[in-house]
């Protein structure tokens, strides 16, 4: 039985220390498959308590969907096309031939690491990034980065003319009901949010209801790369945007051609940095066994660093979201020693029926 099956492996992993708990939600054919809360929030540690279908979980990398998706709602609206320069919006940056394309697809040859800037402010980060010259010539060489999806933000932002926060929230989350999912979450939040890490050394304590990210905590908690807390059942929502076409309510959020162009593979001719061929589409990983194991070709993607991955299936019109604070107490290698797990629940997931 398949609920039975994903309480096994979500209940070894924690056994394992994988995680101290988690949330799943899984989808097919627009009906719910499986929604359960599993362990604790901070295993068995003074002030943990059981994890419940509510808990918010800072989503990491799962932002970057999000910010993208944003995008593409602006490109529907002819505010900006794939092709368009990054000078074009944001004309302080040096990265000549860099384009929206590039940065939607990891492939701008942009290379910094954003968290060894988390000492130099936002001030200091954005005069470092206003500085960045392509490494690599754009559209050659697939790296993923932080700075790409944080130059979409940035562009996203400058055209909808307020913070990325407020354009996210109004193009996105609103329209989905997505009541559970925010930046910067309130301190009244806190009790319903799991703690990610101990960070003794530069946040002096544990790092529970702000952005775990270093370089986003920096930027204020808002960035286009990492900043959203969210729940398994917001994430459910906006998987399900994807799986049907753009729609949800009733309304169009996604032209159903822009869907299908941001599914497209743009990146398994380029090199990377394994040498092995990683296919891309407009914001997500596609096909990326590591994590979803054999799913049907097409399938999309992404992770994020605290252990959080949602993965959408549209040949079998399925969707998979496991939310955990696999850092916590302390990041420990290797960082993704749950995907196994996770391609195993895709699995499950795609072979399931309503």
């Amino acid at each position: 039985m398949f609920a039975t099956h994903i309480d096994t492996l979500v209940n070894e992993a924690i056994h394992a220390h994988m995680f101290p708990g988690a949330v799943v939600h899984a989808q097919r054919a627009g009906q719910t498959l499986h929604y359960a809360a599993y362990g604790n929030t901070m295993y068995g540690d003074p002030g943990s308590h059981p994890v419940t279908c509510e808990m918010m979980y800072d989503i990491a990398s799962l932002t970057k969907p999000f910010t993208a998706t944003a995008a593409l709602i602006l490109m529907d609206a002819g505010l900006l096309r794939l092709d368009d320069p990054l000078q074009r919006f944001l004309p302080a940056m040096r990265a000549h031939g860099v384009t929206l394309r590039h940065l939607f697809t990891h492939s701008a040859g942009l290379e910094i690491r954003l968290s060894s800037l988390r000492e130099a402010g936002a001030a200091g980060i954005r005069d470092a990034i206003q500085h960045l010259e392509p490494l690599h010539p754009p559209g050659t060489y697939l790296s993923y980065a932080n700075i790409n999806t944080l130059l979409l933000g940035e562009v996203v932002a400058a055209v909808f003319g307020a913070g990325l926060d407020a354009a996210i929230h109004e193009l996105i989350l609103a329209p989905l009901e997505m009541r559970d999912t925010t930046f910067c979450p309130a301190p009244h939040l806190r009790e319903r949010i799991a703690p990610t890490e101990w960070d003794e050394h530069w946040r002096g304590g544990l790092v529970h209801g702000v952005v775990h990210d270093e370089s986003a905590y920096a930027l204020g908690g808002v960035a286009g790369h990492a900043g959203l807390f969210s729940t398994a059942a917001d994430m459910a929502r906006f998987a399900s945007l994807w799986l049907q076409g753009g729609a949800w309510g009733g309304r169009q959020i996604l032209r159903e051609a822009t869907v299908a162009l941001a599914f497209r593979d743009y990146t398994s001719h380029m090199r990377t940095p394994t040498g092995q061929p990683l296919a891309s589409g407009l914001g997500w990983a596609r096909d990326r066994s590591a994590f979803m194991g054999s799913a049907p070709a097409g399938t999309i993607g992404h992770t994020g660093f605290t252990g959080t991955v949602i993965v959408i299936i549209p040949q079998v019109q399925a969707a998979l979201v496991l939310l955990t604070n696999r850092t916590y107490p302390y990041r420990t290698p290797p960082p993704y020693r749950h995907h196994p797990l996770v391609a195993q629940m895709v699995a499950a997931t795609t072979r399931a029926t309503p």
